[in-house]
């Protein structure tokens, strides 16, 4: 045993003793989950001498794991990281552990006196108790319940200077997925932590159930506050009301054996249709029945990727991640996919980087044109001479460099399929009033030709303009405006999601290697919430692939962050400048770091918004309520 300096420790002390010597150890001094595992190690022959856990594993057998259980880990690695940073994180180290056994993922442990246990928690190290005796891991492997072992309760020597607390985390059809598991080094106490544990697993397993393919995922609970939050059960059910998978507290809610499928009319008082037709609403819990009278609430979850916002680890056709949507807009994406589904347009709108070209390809991907084609085409990107082209083809000798075979256009190309047109807040005022043609006739007729072609394509529009401003200011035609815009679906800009920390986590996960997942430090977090973030989603992303390749031990500081990510301001008053003059570059900085948005800079200044305009003339910045017009319905 370790050094015996408490009570605890020396309870400990003499009760091991008993053990090995084959008397009965009285069950107030050690917990009886702890006593039967010391039985079922000695009865493996396990030496207490043994430095098992500190062997080397062959890096063959951690590319093995790792590929095997890919999957799992990109679901487990987020809620890893945000729970290491909700803890004293360099007192602590996590692992999550696969059903036999095998640590998949491990993080922390940086403080010189935690390397033992860093070792024995690497990718690879098997912690059953067959191998590696009593353990938080080992009891709640060998039992299936969360478990805590402190100090001198491990039957190995070389781990009693740790602690450790470890629950299980349920697969969807209610088997062991995995143990979550957290050590830090002992004090002479009993560990006494396990409800984060707990709730990082109960989000991963929500988590696993979301991610079903096919699947109508449902949230459960008793009490309605209670249903978009961690604490709800989830549910995922097929096509025809079978339930796929449903985690540990939702089987609770339902009275669900987990060894028997069931159809969703034999968990509750009433049929599969009109269950769907109860959660239509997404936007708020539906009172539902079990058969013996106890009432649920329930809501239905906007899918991903099936039925709702692509998962975060989709890739667009350019290979780069795809961004999830903000809580706020999904119930906005849903709306958009039932328009688009029945042939309206949808004109998505939000400012650069928000993944207004992601939302258009899941609407077309997930919509009765996935078999088409997708045309995307930047009307701000190419130029004004050649749009016309691009859009409607040409025909041959049409103009000087034309091919001699001629050309189909972009609508042309679509046919059957969608078509994209990004940034069309900046497409000519000519060809405006040729494309609303083009819209209202179904046909199109290329350059320099006279044959009209009939097109069949949806038609989906992006801008990050305000395009009710554009249409008074002449800039946009209004009746294009109206055929364009048969749904709007405004994107939250990044520095107002809810969810910047999730997707931050998400994103990191996506950059980590197998089992050895990026974090950030806590200062360059604090950076990174500072940031105002004028190219949203696509800056971060930017800013988090620069991290992780100048990182060299998988934790991003603020030295591997771009240095012009938050600019320090310097707002010493000068001897040479007046109160006004002050007052004046602090307006003017607070605008430069919201876009120009006037509503947003009123609240960084914490004053209202008709002072910013009010001080505009004086200080002559007249200019900035055009541009606080022009991204006002994106941002705000």
């Amino acid at each position: 045993m370790a050094s015996f300096n408490t009570e605890f420790d020396q309870t400990l002390h003499h009760a091991w003793h008993l053990f090995r010597e084959g008397h009965d150890v009285p069950h107030h001094d050690v917990p009886d989950t702890v006593q039967r595992s010391w039985s079922r190690s000695r009865d493996y022959g396990l030496n207490e001498s043994a430095r098992i856990l500190f062997d080397p594993v062959p890096r063959a057998r951690i590319r093995e794991l790792s590929e095997q259980h890919r999957q799992l880990l990109e679901l487990v690695q987020p809620d890893m990281t945000r729970l290491f940073d909700t803890l004293s994180s360099r007192d602590w180290a996590l692992a999550f552990l696969e059903a036999e056994g095998c640590v998949l993922a491990s993080i922390g442990g940086e403080k010189p006196d935690m390397r033992d246990v860093v070792t024995a928690l690497r990718p690879g190290v098997n912690l059953s108790e067959h191998i590696a005796g009593t353990s938080g891991p080992a009891c709640v492997l060998a039992e299936g319940r969360p478990a805590v072992v402190s100090g001198g309760e491990h039957f190995f020597e070389a781990i009693r200077r740790f602690s450790c607390a470890a629950v299980p985390v349920m697969s969807p059809q209610g088997g062991l997925a995995g143990v979550l598991n957290g050590s830090r080094c002992h004090d002479g106490r009993p560990l006494g932590v396990i409800e984060p544990l707990m709730l990082a697993a109960r989000s991963i397993e929500n988590r696993m159930v979301e991610a079903l393919p096919g699947a109508t995922v449902i949230r459960l609970h008793c009490d309605p506050a209670f249903v978009a939050s961690p604490l709800a059960g989830v549910i995922a059910l097929s096509d025809q009301g079978t339930v796929l998978g449903a985690t540990a507290y939702a089987r609770h809610l339902l009275g669900l054996d987990s060894t028997e499928p069931a159809g969703i009319d034999a968990l509750l008082d009433t049929t599969h249709d009109a269950l769907l037709d109860a959660l239509r609403d997404t936007s708020r819990p539906a009172r539902l029945w079990r058969h013996n009278g106890i009432a649920l609430h329930a809501q239905r979850v906007q899918r991903e990727p099936a039925r709702g916002v692509p998962r975060p680890a989709a890739r667009t056709a350019s290979g780069a991640a795809s961004p999830r949507f903000d809580r706020q807009t999904h119930r906005a994406v849903w709306q958009a996919e039932r328009v688009y589904a029945q042939g309206l347009p949808v004109l998505i709108t939000g400012e650069t980087g928000t993944g207004k070209e992601v939302l258009a390809r899941h609407l077309h991907d997930t919509g009765p044109r996935s078999q088409g084609p997708f045309v995307a085409i930047n009307c701000a990107a190419i130029p004004a001479d050649l749009i016309e082209s691009e859009l409607f083809g040409y025909e041959p000798g049409a103009f000087t460099g034309a091919s001699r075979h001629g050309k189909p256009g972009k609508l042309e190309q679509a046919n059957g399929g969608t078509l994209f047109l990004d940034e069309i807040g900046d497409m000519p005022l000519p060809l405006q009033a040729r494309l609303l043609r083009v819209i209202q006739e179904r046909a199109v007729t290329r350059v320099g030709g006279t044959r009209l072609l009939t097109l069949d394509c949806a038609l989906l529009c992006a801008t990050h303009r305000d395009l009710r401003r554009s249409v008074q200011t002449g800039e946009f035609r209004e009746d294009l405006y109206y055929r364009i815009n048969g749904l709007s679906v405004s994107l939250t800009p990044l520095r107002a999601r809810e969810d910047f920390e999730a997707l931050i986590d998400t994103l990191l996960a996506e950059l980590g290697a197998p089992g050895r997942p990026l974090r950030l430090d806590s200062a360059s977090r604090q950076r990174l919430r500072q940031h105002r973030w004028p190219g949203n989603i696509r800056e971060l992303q930017q800013v988090l692939r620069l991290g992780a390749a100048l990182s060299h031990d998988g934790i991003i500081r603020s030295d591997d962050l771009p240095a012009e990510l938050v600019a320090p301001t310097d707002n010493t008053l000068q001897p040479s400048q007046t109160l006004q003059s002050a007052e004046r570059a602090a307006i003017v900085q607070a605008l430069a770091r919201n876009g120009g948005n006037v509503s947003a800079t009123a609240r960084e200044l914490g004053v209202a918004r008709a002072t910013i305009y009010r001080k505009m003339e004086p200080f002559e910045l007249e200019g900035v309520r055009d541009l606080d017009s022009d991204r006002g319905e994106a941002a705000d």
